[in-house]
């Protein structure tokens, strides 16, 4: 077994994990999970806190499941144990092997209203990172490209990815012609971005009383008992302000319901 996972206890507790075991679901667990984050590339520093200590707890009780089942040794539980209030630094140790294949990803604009990106081989984490950035401006998609609106934002993800050399451990090369774009030199970032998008999701789980995506017929569920409460249909008869407020709660109802029904299918 060649695959890297080590754990130290250091000034922080640092996490050396390899890119491939399946850590997605670890990755967005954290990005969902903690409030005080810092992403560096490939490295997630989350910071303790008290407010969110089961949380915090609950990471450390997974990697420490998953160091025990490859190496069945118990002894680093009861060190994280002792130190438990520390800050977790995880790193991802991107795998040669991802490199092998280089991706050309073409983006280029087809009208003043949109632009296409295409990907000379279907890369599944890599396809899905970039549909993931352009998420609200999608107009077509199939498995070798997405159609994006043109617009200020989408703009600005571009100038942003046209920097990367790599993708979630895939060599990128990006064929874009600068001038299609008039990109400006504002700072922006693309980590950013997909935190605010994962802030969103978020807010919509608490909407409906719940925690994960993976509860999505508990979701679908008071997604409907609540559309049901406030539909503006219902309330035609009460004054004009309570109309309003109903109208208001009934649209941010079904705008966070249409928000994880589109992520639940990207699962």
């Amino acid at each position: 077994m060649d695959k890297v996972f080590e754990i130290e206890i250091k000034d922080n507790i640092e996490v050396v994990i390899d890119s491939r075991f399946k850590i997605k679901s670890l990755i967005e667990f954290i990005r969902l999970s903690f409030n005080r984050l810092e992403i560096r590339d490939s490295d997630y520093l989350i910071y303790f806190d008290n407010k969110n200590i089961k949380k915090h707890k609950l990471l450390l009780q997974t990697l420490i499941n998953l160091h025990k089942k490859i190496y069945h040794d118990d002894t680093i539980s009861k060190r994280i144990a002792l130190n438990y209030r520390k800050n977790v630094l995880i790193k991802i140790k991107k795998h040669s092997l991802y490199q092998s294949n280089l991706i050309n990803i073409e983006i280029k604009k087809l009208s003043s209203k949109e632009f296409v990106i295409n990907f000379s081989l279907n890369i599944k984490p890599v396809y899905n990172y970039i549909k993931g950035l352009f998420l609200f401006y999608i107009l077509e998609l199939d498995e070798n490209k997405i159609v994006v609106s043109f617009n200020e934002t989408a703009k600005e993800i571009v100038f942003d990815l046209s920097k990367k050399n790599s993708i979630m451990g895939y060599k990128i090369n990006f064929m874009i012609d600068e001038s299609e774009f008039k990109f400006s030199h504002r700072k922006y970032s693309v980590e950013g971005s997909i935190k605010e998008y994962l802030g969103k999701i978020k807010n919509a789980l608490e909407v409906f009383g719940v925690e994960s995506i993976y509860e999505f017929d508990t979701i679908k569920k008071e997604y409907k008992r609540l559309a049901r409460k406030y539909h503006p249909d219902l309330h035609q008869t009460k004054p004009d302000l309570i109309k309003k407020i109903y109208q208001k709660k009934f649209m941010k109802i079904k705008e966070s319901y249409e928000l994880l029904e589109e992520y639940y299918k990207s699962k």
